[in-house]
């Protein structure tokens, strides 16, 4: 059965070795092999998300099963909604229910944070946006952001909790 944890500290190096799984699985095809060198390295060092999941506006849950990490995810309190900043499960797995379980424990986090709506970004071309319209999320705008020298071409999507 997977248990769904608050991350700790303990956590970081078996996020970091989820995210290069998912990672290269998820956007080989959408976006350069270098650009997702980049990005790994710039959003999955332990400096960083140790100085994160040391942030009260941060939050970090992971998905344990036979005490292994399975899947993660991280929230960032904004001033008037919550950023689904990262919600990944290793793609053998993907499909399977999990992805459900942690978004509705996202959510009541969420609602207990005392926010009503959570954002997030896909990439345009990435099926999880599939899975984010079955959870009830909605295609707000199209927007590209920089990061380096790369662009990330997304989707904006938001939820309303009720």
């Amino acid at each position: 059965m997977a248990l769904i944890l608050k991350a700790n500290l303990n956590h970081i190096n078996e996020i970091i070795a989820l995210a290069k799984e998912t990672w290269y699985a998820t956007y080989s095809s959408l976006v350069p092999l270098e650009q997702i060198a980049f990005m790994l390295n710039e959003f999955y060092n332990e400096e960083l998300l140790a100085k994160q999941m040391n942030d009260p506006q941060h939050h970090f849950l992971v998905m344990v099963e036979n005490e292994r990490l399975i899947g993660y995810s991280h929230c960032i309190e904004k001033e008037d909604s919550v950023k689904l900043s990262k919600l990944y499960f290793s793609p053998h797995l993907q499909g399977k229910g999990y992805g459900r379980m942690l978004m509705q424990e996202i959510e009541k986090a969420v609602k207990l944070l005392g926010y009503s709506t959570i954002e997030l970004c896909v990439n345009r071309g990435n099926s999880a946006q599939y899975f984010y319209e079955k959870m009830g999320f909605v295609i707000t705008e199209e927007a590209d952001f920089p990061i380096g020298e790369y662009w990330m071409n997304d989707y904006v999507m938001k939820k309303t909790l009720s």
